[in-house]
């Protein structure tokens, strides 16, 4: 259970981060 709870975390932050780079990106 907490092997899945610290997936679904990490990949939430990588999600999260790709977005933010993404905007970053576009306002360029």
């Amino acid at each position: 259970m907490l092997v899945h709870i610290t997936t679904t975390v990490i990949s939430g932050g990588i999600i999260a981060l790709f977005t933010h780079w993404l905007r970053k990106r576009n306002e360029k």
